[in-house]
């Protein structure tokens, strides 16, 4: 698996969560998290072990695809050329709901990935291994940077009140602008 750079859209690791992700759109469009999660964990697919701070896994493609689609940002998600023209599209997504519980999961499993990322480094640093394996120490700073930044996103979500949250309705989507940078 290759990386080159800090997010998860900049793995393989990463791109192959969205293409997992992509696949499993519902035909109606209405995305839900918990769903996500639960298909992403009955399949093992890069839900890693917390402890092993492994810098890029399914969730936290997962929470930037989320925080993407949040800010109306769907460059990076969808491709129409070649073999891409036929396989769903992020675009098509009508909603996108979360439960309180399931954003708790995935913004604890992005925490607890950072946690343990930064206690491994400094066990790996005592036997010579700089910046946890990153190339360059300004990679490994800025991976955690992101993950900060990510985590204060998926709090954000979560200060708002209910128990099921709605983080793309089709009203604010009729209104929202195509393609918006985000991270």
């Amino acid at each position: 698996m290759g990386c080159w750079g800090i997010t998860a859209f900049e793995s393989d690791a990463g791109l192959d969560s969205v293409e997992f992700i992509r696949k499993n759109i519902p035909g109606d469009g209405r995305l839900e998290l918990g769903k996500i999660i639960e298909a992403m964990q009955k399949e093992n697919y890069r839900v890693y072990d917390v402890t092993d701070g492994s810098s890029h896994s399914g969730p936290m493609a997962l929470a930037e695809v989320i925080i993407k689609m949040n800010g109306w940002d769907f460059s990076d998600l969808d491709y129409d050329g070649g073999p891409y023209r036929k396989e769903k599209k992020f675009g098509d997504i009508t909603s996108l709901s979360a439960s309180r519980e399931s954003l708790q999961w995935l913004r604890n499993y992005i925490s607890d990935t950072l946690k343990y990322a930064k206690e491994n480094a400094e066990f790996r640093a005592k036997y010579g291994e700089k910046w946890s394996g990153w190339f360059e120490e300004s990679n490994w700073y800025g991976w955690q940077d992101h993950m900060v930044t990510l985590i204060g996103q998926l709090d954000t979500f979560l200060a708002s009140s209910g128990d099921q949250m709605e983080l793309l309705s089709p009203r604010e989507r009729e209104k929202a602008p195509i393609n918006k940078q985000t991270f």
